[in-house]
């Protein structure tokens, strides 16, 4: 036989057999595959910290960096649990509080805040014994906050609906002298979250109760002016593009993901969203929205550039983990997921789901 045609016919098996151990052996199996598709993913689960003992819904994360603390206010166990950020463990249980929203941690000062809604108080505690130092007064109520580094005022949402009150203040709490400095009064019972521009005196807050975006001057201290949410109701969250003047929002009904205009208030897009979103976060380097629902999903949004939004992944969590707080320096995105029973929804226990951003 012909060395040649020997040599051709060796050829041909071996490729027939190469393809067939490819069909039947070469194939990955099933969770080969999920286990990559989890690697591809925005976000991929880490770590999961049960909280057996907690029951009712949680509200706001703090942060602690040097330190390498977490803290969490559980607001119906009147609670703020602390966690190690290295060992991913609960660490500590502070008590003492009427109904906890809001914390957070001041460094420079070893100061932690604690806003305390069923008292109407910022609780300032020690940060590193949790005793209790002062106290300022505000509205009961007191719930959503946000921090202005530079001067070094919170403001607080208070009064409104909580404490049967058809209006709400925004109280202005000078946290170097811990007192009450005054109020923003607004018209509307509801007020959720809030956002600073670093760049200007203006502060952006959703007014929930009328379905709009309130521009606020610190400085002179008054609403300068309303932008109306328009195609659904109810916006919560709120989050900032200041370079390219971009304002997030995601509504309830229907659950909606808003992109504005932060210098005039139109609207530039809008996307779906789901049910029950409660935390939102802008990723700077990553141009990436992260949104916490009740629903039971993280919902990942892409700015592909100013006016372009894309839903880039819809990740599982757990049902109640709509509470969250994206850290970047530790590329860490933390949810907190009530356990059902005391809350509407929830899982079988409560818990702290570590997510590992991609």
């Amino acid at each position: 036989m012909d060395n040649a045609f020997v040599l051709f016919v060796a050829l041909v098996f071996g490729l027939v057999g190469t393809s067939a151990a490819e069909n039947s052996v070469g194939k990955k199996p099933h969770g080969t595959k999920a286990k990559i598709a989890a690697e591809k993913a925005p976000l991929r689960l880490v770590k999961t910290i049960l909280l057996p003992n907690i029951e009712g819904d949680f509200d706001h994360f703090g942060i602690d960096l040097k330190g390498n603390r977490l803290f969490l206010t559980a607001e119906d166990h009147q609670s703020v649990e602390v966690f190690d950020l290295k060992s991913n463990t609960r660490i500590h249980s502070i008590g003492g509080f009427g109904e906890p929203h809001n914390v957070r941690y001041l460094p420079d000062s070893n100061k932690l805040l604690v806003v305390d809604g069923g008292a109407g108080e910022v609780k300032f505690l020690k940060g590193d014994s949790y005793k209790p130092m002062d106290s300022a007064k505000l509205l009961e109520g007191a719930d959503s906050a946000v921090f202005d580094p530079g001067s070094g005022y919170l403001y607080v949402a208070a009064g409104g609906k909580d404490a049967h009150l058809d209006y709400s203040n925004l109280a202005i709490t000078d946290t170097k002298e811990d007192k009450h400095l005054g109020d923003i009064r607004i018209e509307s019972p509801i007020l959720e979250a809030m956002a600073l521009e670093t760049s200007g005196p203006r502060m952006f807050v959703s007014d929930t109760a009328h379905s709009q975006v309130l521009v606020i001057d610190r400085e002179k201290r008054a609403v300068i002016t309303k932008w109306p949410v328009t195609g659904s109701e109810k916006n919560v969250t709120i989050a900032l593009d200041e370079p390219n003047h971009r304002l997030f929002l995601v509504t309830r009904t229907p659950p909606q993901f808003v992109v504005m205009d932060s210098e005039n208030g139109k609207q530039i897009t809008s996307l779906p969203a789901v049910t029950g979103a409660d935390d939102m976060f802008f990723d700077v380097a990553r141009k990436r929205i992260y949104v916490s629902t009740r629903e039971g999903h993280l919902m990942v949004y892409e700015q592909k550039d100013p006016d372009t939004y894309a839903l880039l992944a819809k990740i599982p969590s757990s049902v109640g983990g709509q509470t969250s707080l994206f850290v970047p320096e530790l590329n860490r995105l933390y949810v907190a997921v009530c356990k059902a029973g005391v809350s509407k929804k929830g899982s079988e226990v409560a818990k702290v789901q570590v997510f590992e951003v991609q």
